[in-house]
């Protein structure tokens, strides 16, 4: 049997990723350790795992040619993480009180559904996906 468990994102400084993960979106911290070379923070919310990685000053930064939408999807790899939740809307507009910055509006999924994208303080992009 298979299913996901997490995804990992190198970000600049787990600390500082952790802190806006948990103060914009309510991840928790269940595991911050050090590992060759690497400090990597898991973080929990709900179903959802994300596994924070950084290098200190050996992290590299994410490209321009990745921090937008339509040109990230052009590149291969993973693209996003996205996270479903139940109101769209309210969700969106507690965020932007927030003052997580949106790259774009809400828009319907070809296979039903709403989404929109924002950016973390690392500039790597996340969905929000209500069905």
């Amino acid at each position: 049997m298979f299913k996901p468990h997490h995804i990992a994102l190198t970000v600049n400084n787990v600390e500082e990723s952790s802190r806006w993960y948990h103060e914009k979106l309510g991840f928790q911290t269940l595991h911050h350790y050090k590992k060759q070379g690497m400090e990597i923070i898991l973080l929990r919310l709900k179903e959802v795992l994300i596994e924070l990685f950084s290098f200190e000053e050996s992290t590299k930064p994410l490209p321009n040619y990745r921090q937008t939408l339509m040109e990230d999807l052009h590149t291969v790899g993973t693209k996003h993480l996205c996270i479903e939740v139940e109101n769209l809307d309210k969700v969106v507009k507690d965020l932007k009180s927030k003052g997580v910055e949106f790259v774009m509006e809400t828009d319907d999924a070809g296979f039903g559904g709403r989404y929109i994208f924002f950016k973390d303080c690392n500039g790597i992009l996340v969905e929000l996906y209500q069905n």
